[in-house]
């Protein structure tokens, strides 16, 4: 019995039918850099492409910091009357970091909302707010109603998010 447990199986004394049995050694492993010229160029203009997706994606977040930047700012304001008086203020500098000077500056009342609406597929100042940005603007009161002040500026952030300025 003692004879028995100091035998340890080998491959030798395992199975005798294994006993000349040599294992073959594994292939090389299989190279993935493409070989050729033409894949390799092929993969040097997929990079490229790739690298210009990255850059203009990365441009155009930073070109739209003022966007976030509004929308937060609109987030921010209170339904207190000094707040709701912000909003043509926040509106129309929005409006000046998309557009030159020289466009915004001679804009007010109707022309001001009509422009609006033509910078924004789906925006409605000069229909559904015809005289809202103007009264907030230069009235010493506010008379919006709760809904319409949240449909207001439901309206203000869509067109902060939406508008196609300059540089679009």
């Amino acid at each position: 019995m003692a004879e028995a447990l100091t035998n340890t199986i080998t491959p030798n004394n395992s199975n005798p039918l294994l006993k000349d049995f040599s294992e073959i050694s594994a292939p090389v492993d299989i190279n993935w850099w493409p070989q050729t010229l033409g894949w390799q160029i092929i993969l040097l203009i997929f990079i490229c492409y790739l690298l210009y997706r990255i850059y203009l994606v990365f441009k155009r977040y930073v070109s739209n910091a003022y966007r976030r930047g509004a929308l937060l700012q609109l987030a921010q304001l209170g339904n207190e009357k000094e707040d709701i008086k912000l909003i043509p203020q926040l509106l129309r500098s929005t409006a000046l970091y998309a557009y030159e000077r020289k466009v915004i500056s001679p804009l007010l009342g109707a022309n001001w909302e009509q422009w609006l609406d033509s910078q924004c597929k789906n925006a409605k100042f000069h229909s559904q707010f015809s005289g809202v940005l103007n009264n907030l603007a230069y009235s010493p009161e506010v008379d919006l109603e709760p809904q319409q002040l949240i449909a207001f500026k439901q309206q203000v952030a869509h067109w902060i998010a939406n508008h196609r300025g300059m540089y679009d």
